[in-house]
């Protein structure tokens, strides 16, 4: 069969889907099992490209099948006008949607009247094999594991297991985005890749799904399967997408050795928790040689009980000693915090005064976000005051907040405006200008230029996102926020 597979256009343009734009690499995974299994795969990427060229493409590629990517709680809303502009523009084509808000909360994307025909639930690669199969032999899609129908989206699909071994999936098919690989980048690196190493996570906290995504299991590639990976990228900018690299050490170091010994070197960026950098610190030495550069922390908060709060399980001691550590080395640390709606000026205050103590470099800053499939979710869900998707983006409120709307943004701004890189008519913004102008990538600079205007300013933040849709399409009805399990 042909198979188109889109990328969604971007839920929100504010904030950090200007910091970073970064490939497919979902959609690379499924494409590479598609291929395998035989089927003739092409992949949209529509932060890139516009309706017409989605248009264009549908009408060259002629596609048998198109799959919609539905990653955060942001896209639900772009993937459902996605997938009814194809429907419109194909009648008869087959319709499939997947990814981790699908998954978590498949009622948002599969219904009665929904484009799709079904969502393939958790990981992709296998079920997406054999949901294609499935539509070529005119069978019951509830009849493959691990599908979702408007049939069975109340009584579940038939279960299906996480891959026991990653090593026996194919690699990511990069070619499939081949003609936007020069505009994928991570803050001022670009051109940037993506890897994975590991899937999962088996800690708990409270405000994060992707342990109940991946159920609290993490598994990993084998260092050879990496090795092969990592040195096929082209690119000179890695970014590891694990939520927590680094977890198990002895793989990571016989990785980073390889890595040496093959004389590899690309400026790596990856995320971990603060207490394995303590824990390892010869390890982050080791991959600091092959190029780590630069790693962003889960510090989340501040102070102990704040940490315990939200089932951190680490401690302020740790999260700053792990910054110091990473500096030591060498390497960038990227600290994370998640402000609460519910802080007052004395809580903004505190974190300022920590953020300054360690002259801290570019940290980034959430609103804490009540994901549905997250226990935060279910303990403050009768409180959630916004039911518009869009909101849902980690820089607008979406519950009560105990400073009035406007101070509470003026604050949030404000980290941002104190910690901001680059003046933006400094000495530091002309260099990085002129790195990137010189490598044809003046584009990121613009648009991390625009997205500190957007952060640094807290009018920006009373204006509610704006919903991207097809020529002639009506808005979608905020879809209400239901009690999910």
């Amino acid at each position: 069969m042909k198979v188109l597979l889109i990328q969604p256009p971007q839920g929100t343009d504010f904030g950090f889907t200007n910091v970073l734009r970064v490939e497919p690499l979902g959609l690379e995974f499924v494409g590479a099992a598609l291929l395998e299994a035989g089927h003739d795969v092409d992949i949209v990427d529509m932060r890139l490209d516009g309706w017409s060229q989605l248009q264009a493409r549908c009408e060259s590629h002629g596609p048998d099948a198109v799959g919609v990517a539905c990653q955060f709680m942001t896209d639900v809303y772009p993937a459902l006008h996605v997938g009814a502009f194809v429907r419109t523009l194909m009648p008869g084509v087959k319709t499939f949607t997947g990814g981790h808000h699908a998954t978590l909360c498949p009622h948002d994307v599969i219904f009665e009247q929904s484009p799709f025909d079904a969502l393939v639930h958790g990981e992709g690669e296998v079920t997406a094999v054999e949901l294609l199969a499935a539509f070529g032999e005119n069978r019951r899609l509830e009849s493959v594991p691990g599908v979702v129908t408007p049939a069975n989206v109340r009584t579940g699909a038939i279960a299906r297991p996480l891959t026991a071994d990653l090593d026996s999936l194919p690699l990511p098919a990069r070619h499939l985005t081949a003609r936007y690989r020069g505009k994928y980048h991570q803050g001022s690196k670009a051109p940037s890749a993506c890897a994975e190493t590991a899937r999962g996570c088996p800690y708990d906290c409270n405000f994060c799904s992707v342990w109940i995504f991946f159920q609290r299991r993490c598994r990993m590639r084998s260092p050879e399967t990496i090795l092969r990976d990592f040195t096929s990228i082209t690119e000179p900018n890695i970014f590891i997408t694990d939520d927590i690299a680094f977890l198990h050490r002895p793989p990571y170091e016989t990785l980073g050795r390889a890595l040496k010994a093959e004389r590899f070197y690309r400026l790596i960026t990856l995320e971990t928790r603060c207490d394995l950098v303590v824990k390892h610190r010869d390890l982050f030495e080791l991959w600091r040689s092959v190029g780590l550069d630069s790693v962003f922390l889960g510090v989340e908060k501040v102070d102990d009980y704040e940490l315990a709060a939200v089932r951190k399980r680490t401690n302020r001691e740790t999260n700053t000693l792990a910054i110091r550590t990473l500096r030591e080395i060498g390497i960038r640390p990227y600290a994370a915090f998640i402000i609460d709606p519910d802080w007052g000026e004395e809580d903004f205050d505190r974190l300022e005064a920590y953020i300054e103590a360690l002259e801290l470099e570019q940290p980034s800053f959430t609103v804490l976000t009540p994901f549905p499939g997250t226990d935060y979710y279910r303990a403050i869900k009768d409180r959630i005051v916004e039911n518009n998707y869009l909101m849902f983006d980690t820089v607008h409120a979406v519950l009560p907040t105990r400073l009035p709307i406007e101070r509470f943004y003026e604050r949030f701004a404000r980290l941002y405006d104190r910690t901001a890189r680059w003046d933006l008519g400094g000495l530091a913004a002309l260099k990085t200008a002129f790195r990137l102008a010189s490598h044809r990538h003046l584009f990121v600079f613009r648009r991390l230029l625009r997205a500190l205007r957007h952060l640094r300013n807290p009018a920006t933040y009373l204006e509610p996102p704006f919903e991207k849709r097809p020529p002639g399409a009506h808005p979608l009805a905020p879809h209400p926020i239901r009690q999910r399990a």
